[in-house]
């Protein structure tokens, strides 16, 4: 697993933005709030949006967005595999960036 926390690659700020594009693509922009470069575009995986505490409505649109609706049952479980592992996840990365960023996350 590689581990990076994003800077712009032309003023090397870390003083980024996520613009998110709700399209049946999914996109997410980064971009530098310094100078205004584009930093990265990123396509997220179907059910690949889940954000903390909005709950289950948002994950909801998320799969809406996708076409990925099947029942409700599956929709329900999808929901807390996505909040449970998203928190797990999140949880497991602040020892490398820790070990990574030794000095403090940038």
């Amino acid at each position: 697993m590689e581990i990076h926390i994003q800077k712009c690659q032309q003023c090397k700020s870390r003083n980024l933005r996520n613009i998110l594009v709700r399209d049946e693509k999914q996109k997410v922009f980064v971009q530098c709030r310094d100078c205004d470069a584009l930093v990265a575009r990123y396509i997220l995986t179907p059910g690949g949006y889940f954000h903390a505490g909005k709950g289950f409505e948002s994950f909801l649109r998320s799969i809406e967005r996708d076409g990925g609706l099947t029942s409700a049952r599956n929709v329900d479980e999808q929901f807390h595999q996505a909040e449970d592992g998203t928190v797990e996840e999140f949880a497991e990365l602040q020892q490398p960036l820790k070990e990574k960023y030794q000095g403090g996350l940038p």
